[in-house]
């Protein structure tokens, strides 16, 4: 919870103050995997980092997409999170950590099929909801499939 309160104070912040940040040119699936990572580093407690970062890129940039990136972001942090304190615990021998193994895996798959899934749509997503709301207008940003054809062209080449 208090990762997502990170995100939109960032968000809010870069919304006034617009920052430069490397974060705008990241896909949706990348960052998710990047929430996942530093949800579980140090045993989440430094999953507020990435959503910081993530927040100062959307505002600057006054996309209201992070109201649709919301959900895969929510389940990657609590997975993330989930597997700090599982492997925590594990260290500590309280619990044994592949009893938990299987659902943290199963929550990154979903959070991953749902961002790539908004990466695809967000085109179609685009057309249906308003140009201008409060300021703000949905952008799509660059996704992973436009990452892999723009690789096998340099590969081919």
């Amino acid at each position: 919870m208090l990762s997502l309160i990170c995100l939109f104070a960032s968000f809010a912040y870069s919304f006034f103050y617009p920052t430069a940040n490397f974060y705008s040119t990241v896909p949706l699936t990348v960052a998710v995997i990047g929430f996942f990572l530093m949800g579980t580093a140090l045993f989440g407690y430094l999953s507020f980092v990435p959503h910081i970062l993530f927040g100062l890129a959307l505002g600057a940039e006054k996309n209201a997409a992070i109201f649709i990136y919301l959900l895969p972001i929510a389940i990657a942090t609590y997975a993330g999170a989930k597997l700090g304190v599982a492997l925590e615990a594990d260290f500590r021998k309280q619990k044994y950590f592949l009893n938990e193994g299987k659902k943290i895996l199963g929550l990154l798959a979903l959070s991953l099929v749902i961002a790539f899934a908004i990466e695809v749509a967000m085109p179609i997503i685009i057309s249906y909801l308003p140009q201008d709301l409060w300021g703000m207008s949905v952008k799509e940003g660059k996704n992973v499939w436009g990452m892999f054809s723009q690789l096998t062209t340099l590969i081919k080449n």
